[in-house]
């Protein structure tokens, strides 16, 4: 038996598969964890469904009169597709060294080591892409997928979101002239005109949210002030603003700043002038759907029926040895993207003047 073997005698597919799909997504990933949440599918495709049902009001009717005839007003739209691929392999560093020591004496761990530590990059990888792509569809409703080859090209998932619900700010808000107040509730009039739910909650930067304090319409509705020349120029402290936010029954602020590694620099997965109102139960407005890769589905359990749990949707890795020369590498591979089942219950406005 060779050294390697040795050393991959005690990894099993079924331990390195309960393990990366049993860490948990890092708290700084908000929009995947509450904004777009999570959901396995059992399958390669996703699936969307979308309700509309309009009950009519009874009509009153004359004496002796036959009771008008109603009519059942329903509408349901289900759209499938097929969840995109996403994943990396990773060639272990170090291989010769550890190799070399192991034939020494040296006991499994610190190949161990290795291995879960590529594992844990695996998952935060994955988990990464996902974030950025949740950023993409609540900033524009299309999310980006790299085309097919090496042309450069990508593919967009366009989930048809109305201009209504992407507005701009008529005067930006961190120039002067601005009116907050009146734009959110502008928009959350309209959400109500769609039938959409009142936003539960604003997800935005905290550079956008900090230029509240010094805004004349909020400080204004802070001090009662009967006129704008009247209102103290003073800047409001933060409770001030959730004060005058409060008393005008507007969402509360969530701050989001989350940058991330991708093609080596450091990106944010939201433009800091997103201005985000979005419904009060996520998982009926948009998810981040992960389903069963192909490569879980031609595993052969016939022999290892353990091997049955590694079929779970998610992330699912893969070892891949070579003898000349020697190599080894793992691959994680998982289907999945963010969708979007209802297009207009939210608000994704854009409120300052530059990024």
């Amino acid at each position: 038996m060779s050294t390697l073997d040795r050393l991959l005698r005690n990894v099993t597919p079924e331990d390195i598969n309960a393990y990366i799909n049993g860490l948990p997504v890092p708290n700084q990933y908000q929009l995947t964890q509450s904004v777009v949440p999570e959901r396995k599918i059992y399958g390669p495709k996703f699936r969307i469904e979308s309700n509309k049902r309009r009950i009519n009001a009874a009509k009153f009717r004359a004496f002796d009169t036959p009771h008008a005839l109603a009519k059942r007003q329903a509408e349901r739209v289900v759209n499938e597709g097929m969840l995109p691929p996403v994943g990396q392999t990773l060639e272990m560093g170090e291989l010769s060294l550890i190799l070399f020591n192991a034939r020494r004496g040296a006991d499994d761990q610190e190949f161990l080591d290795q291995l879960y530590d590529d594992l844990e990059r695996h998952f935060t990888s994955i988990k990464i892409a996902m974030e950025i792509a949740a950023g993409q569809l609540l900033t524009t409703g299309v999310v980006k997928l790299p085309g097919i080859g090496d042309s450069g090209d990508w593919l967009d998932v366009d989930w048809n979101v109305p201009a209504e619900n992407k507005p701009v700010a008529a005067t930006p808000w961190d120039q002067a002239g601005a009116t907050p107040l009146t734009d959110e509730q502008a928009w959350i009039r309209y959400l109500k005109s769609v039938g959409a739910p009142r936003p539960a909650r604003v997800i935005t930067s905290e550079r956008a949210a900090s230029v509240l304090a010094s805004n004349l319409e909020y400080r204004t509705a802070f001090w009662n002030s009967s006129s704008p020349e009247t209102t103290p120029s003073a800047t409001l402290s933060p409770p001030d603003v959730n004060a005058v936010r409060a008393r005008w029954n507007l969402p509360p602020i969530e701050i989001y700043d989350e940058q991330v590694w991708s093609d080596d620099e450091y990106v944010r997965t939201t433009p800091e002038s997103l201005w985000a109102m979005v419904p009060p139960n996520p998982e009926q407005w948009a998810q981040t759907q992960y389903g069963v890769t192909a490569e879980q589905d031609n595993l052969d359990t016939g022999e290892n029926p353990g091997l049955e749990a590694s079929r779970e949707p998610g992330i699912y890795v893969s070892i891949d040895k070579k003898e000349n020369p020697v190599q080894l590498s793992t691959t994680a591979n998982a289907i999945a993207m963010p969708v979007l089942y209802v297009n207009n219950f939210h608000i994704s406005a854009t409120v300052l003047s530059e990024d």
